[in-house]
C-alpha cells in the first residue's frame, strides 16, 4: 500500500510539473526536474521496501572536497 501511494505522489508531482515547464518550452528545465524527480523517487522507493540507503551527505562532501581541495 505504501509503495502504491508513493507512486501515486510522484506520478501527481510529474504531471503537474513536467507539462508546465514543456508548455513553456523550458525543456531544460524538464530534464533537470524530471531527472531530481526519478532520482527523489528511487531513494523514496528503497527506504520505503526497506532496503537502507546510505546518508548522500557524505557522497557530497567528498564530492565539495574533491572539486575544492582547500577547504
Amino acid at each position: 500500500m505504501k509503495v502504491f501511494a508513493l507512486i501515486l505522489v510522484f506520478i501527481t508531482i510529474t504531471l503537474i510539473e513536467i507539462p508546465r515547464l514543456l508548455k513553456s518550452k523550458q525543456v531544460k528545465e524538464a530534464v533537470v526536474s524530471l531527472t531530481l524527480i526519478s532520482l527523489g523517487f528511487i531513494l523514496s522507493l528503497l527506504q520505503v521496501v526497506g532496503i537502507k540507503v546510505l546518508n548522500p551527505n557524505k557522497a557530497i562532501i567528498i564530492l565539495i572536497k574533491f572539486i575544492f581541495p582547500d577547504i
